[in-house]
Parts: structure tokens; sequence; C-alpha cells
């Protein structure tokens, strides 16, 4: 295969190939069922608008010689679809427009409830939890602070590989008998979670 051929194909893997991540082979909605592979107007028409979306940028460089790189720009959407409390989550995954994973997060939880109703002791954040079910279980943080940093990998044919990574960092105010959580994201994803100080009482 010529390297154009070549090209083409491993974008088209990794713009699809899913993790290992909870995942779910399908959503079923109401007008339709959605799979890996379709398109962002596909999930609309079959599922509606989902309960909550957050979206990055990733860019992947890749050095094929000593003089030759190819540079990937990726979005990445994050569509969470909530069925309530008696269903789990679903996470739909979309890069450059088509759904690249469907994976399942926690129990859902009544759209009545206000996010400062939901009980923190209650919906447990792991390492690997995408954004979507982070902001499902304990609502949107009381800060935010966001940067990029550079990975560089060696590949094992000798080629190079740069990937621009988005951290995020999440601030959760528990209240003034509790400490504070900070959550840090690698391109929405948890990868570490600290203690703080004593929160505080909001007024």
């Amino acid at each position: 295969m010529n390297r154009p051929g070549m090209l083409l194909l491993y974008f088209a893997l990794l713009l699809t190939t899913p993790s290992s991540e909870s995942y779910a082979a399908s959503l079923a909605c109401p007008t339709g069922t959605v799979f890996v592979g379709e398109s962002r107007a596909d999930v609309l028409a079959k599922c509606g608008e989902p309960d909550w979306k957050n979206s990055h940028q990733e860019e992947v460089v890749e050095r094929l010689d000593s003089s030759t790189k190819q540079k990937l720009h990726i979005t990445v959407d994050e569509w969470t679809y909530n069925f309530g409390p008696s269903q789990f989550m679903i996470i739909v995954i979309l890069k450059n427009g088509k759904v690249a994973d469907i994976q399942e997060g926690d129990y859902g939880y009544s759209k009545s409830s206000k996010p400062e109703q939901r009980e923190f002791s209650d919906r447990i954040v792991s390492i690997g939890d995408l954004q979507g079910d982070v902001v499902m279980k304990w609502g949107e943080p009381m800060g935010k602070n966001s940067r990029k940093e550079e990975l560089k990998e060696k590949l094992p044919n000798g080629k190079e590989r740069t990937e621009l990574v988005t951290i995020e960092e999440w601030t959760y105010n528990l209240g003034p008998n509790r400490f504070m959580r900070i959550l840090t994201f690698k391109n929405g994803r948890v990868t570490d979670i600290q203690t703080g100080s004593y929160g505080y009482e909001i007024k």
C-alpha cells in the first residue's frame, strides 16, 4: 500500500477505534439505534439533544521520515444522555463529527432534581470517568483551569509521535465540613483526584 493509502487507513482507525472502558455497542433511542461510525446528525435525529455536552481539540503530529511530518487535528465531542435513576447514563464520543465510542456511565438521576440536591457521597467519581459522567454525578465545579501539554512518544519503527493534550483541573467545594476535591482530566478523562483544604459555605 502506498503512503497516502496507509495514512488514510491510520486516520480511519484512529477516529473510529473504541476505548477499552465500559464500552456499549449501541445506543437505543426512541426513533432509532445509534452505532459507532454514524454522524452527529444521525445521533441528534435519533436521540435528540444530550443532557450535557463538552468539546475539546486533540492534535497529533507524527514524523513520517527525516523531512516529513503529518499533523492531524481532531475535534472530540462528549455527549451524555441521562435516562433516569433506573438506567445507566450513556456517553457518546464523537471524533470529527463521527461516533467513535459509546460508553455506559453511572446510574442516571431524576431530571426534576437540581444539581445542588445531588449528594456527593452517593456518587463516586473514579479514575477513568469522563467529564460528562462527573457533571451528571456532581454537577458543575466551582472552578476550572485549563492548559495544553505536549506528549512525545517514540514508536517501535523509529518514528516519533507528538500529541497535544488538554489538561483541565476542576475544583469542587463540598461545604465547610468536608474537604474540597480537585479532579485532573486529560483529554476529557479523570486521571487524578486530589484532596484540598476544607470547603466553605456558599452564601
